[in-house]
Formats: C-alpha cells, sequence, structure tokens
C-alpha cells in the first residue's frame, strides 16, 4: 500500500502517489491512520547514539546497516516491529539492526533505518500523517463534518493510543492507566483522543516528561477496548 495523496482541490476519488506532499496534500484516511500511528511511534522513540561505537569500543557481532543511515531506536521489540510493519504497508524500506549496550545492566536496543532514497518520501509521509491526523482530532469543529470523518476519527485516536502503549513509558498503578512522554504535542493528542474514546484523561508535568493518565475502570477498559484491534495487528505484525 504506497502512501496515497489527495489534492483538496482534487474531485473525490482522484489521488495521486509521490514521493513529497504537495501543501495541498492529504492522505486517504484508510491510509493517514496507519501513517499516524507511526508518526506517534516515531514521537515515542529515542534518536540513535552519535557514535556507532557501542560500550567496551566493540561494534555489535550482528549484521550492521549498509545502506540506511540510522534513524530511531525503540528499547521494546514490539514497538520496532510494529514500526517496521507500518513502514513497510506504505512501501517505506526499512532496516532493523539489534544493538546491545550497558555495562552492569545489559539492554538491546532496536535500532531503524530508512535508506537515504527513500528519506524524502519518508518524511514527507510521516510529516503529513502527523499535520493532517493531529489537525482531525484537535479540531474543535463537530457541526457538519462527514459521517466518514465521524467514523475515522476514533480510529486515529486508538492508533495513536496503541503507539504510546507499546512505545512509551507505562505508569501503571492500581488507580491509573499512565504513559510518560517527552512530546507535548503527542501529550495533548492523547488527551484528546481518549475523549473520542469515551475515556477522561489528565497531563501532569513530570521532571523531563509529561504523564498521560486515565483512571482506572471504565475509563481505563474505553481505552483498551479501543484499541484492541490495533493492538491485535501488533501483535502479529
Amino acid at each position: 500500500m504506497s502512501a496515497t495523496f489527495t489534492r483538496i482541490t482534487a474531485p473525490p476519488g482522484n489521488s495521486a502517489t509521490a514521493g513529497s506532499a504537495p501543501p495541498s496534500a492529504r492522505l486517504a484516511w484508510s491510509t493517514l491512520v496507519d501513517a499516524f500511528e507511526a508518526a506517534c511511534l516515531l514521537r515515542c522513540a529515542s534518536a540513535p547514539a552519535l557514535s556507532p561505537v557501542m560500550q567496551y569500543g566493540q561494534r555489535p557481532t550482528h549484521r550492521a546497516f549498509t545502506g540506511p543511515r540510522p534513524m530511531v531506536e525503540f528499547s521494546q521489540p514490539s514497538a520496532a516491529h510494529r514500526m517496521r510493519h507500518l513502514l513497510a504497508g506504505l512501501d517505506i524500506p526499512v532496516e532493523e539492526e539489534t544493538v546491545t549496550a550497558g555495562l552492569r545492566r545489559r539492554y538491546t536496543v532496536h535500532r531503524l533505518g530508512v535508506p537515504q532514497a527513500a528519506q524524502a518520501e519518508y518524511a514527507a509521509t510521516i510529516d503529513l500523517a502527523w499535520r493532517q491526523g493531529r489537525s482531525a482530532l484537535l479540531s474543535p469543529v463537530t457541526a457538519g463534518t462527514s459521517t466518514v470523518r465521524h467514523l475515522w476519527r476514533p480510529r486515529l485516536a486508538a492508533a495513536a493510543w496503541s503507539a504510546v502503549l507499546l512505545a512509551a513509558g507505562r505508569h501503571v498503578r492500581k488507580h491509573i492507566l499512565g504513559v510518560r512522554v517527552t512530546d507535548q504535542d503527542l501529550a495533548g493528542v492523547l488527551v484528546r483522543s481518549a475523549h473520542l474514546l469515551g475515556a477522561t484523561a489528565s497531563l501532569d508535568r513530570r521532571s523531563g516528561c509529561f504523564l498521560v493518565s486515565v483512571p482506572a475502570g471504565a475509563d481505563k477498559r474505553r481505552i483498551m477496548q479501543g484499541t484492541e484491534f490495533r493492538s491485535a495487528l501488533a501483535s502479529a505484525s
């Protein structure tokens, strides 16, 4: 499934695939949800270290990248696999490298990279998906909106929560379901997305991050039920 850009001025059904999105372009809804989930995963990921050298000055024993440059790193393999699956669905090539780091406490990092030739299409797709998805979720305008938009907005909300539940820091307590994110825009999207899924979320600033939390009980169940389908996709990817 290639990323499909549709000009706002084009008649319904007219679309074109491009390596970069024109200013008036929009992604088709079905493509937007997956691309928006990838954008949310990206905002949860860490930037790779500047140096590829691991602890003790040793390179990892597995095969390193030959073409793609490092893009992002995930500590959770399920998040890395999901990101790779979503980009593959957008026809964006990606390779995964697994490295081990740490001294006393060893840990595994999953590093994803996109080949140079696909960087422009990748950047355009993710940027457009984030802007279009965020606008659709945060827009206060509801009167007169189409049935299609009412149908797809909860799916965008579920995609955002599915991404952070996979890739962000969990803050689980008996009375809340919480996630820690460093991106303020993503935190705002999560609060709005919780509302669209029928739940109430609160936002608190913590040292170095934002904590988005949902009360346990009915609110937590609505979030988990809303993301159940996408979570199943993530498990299968």
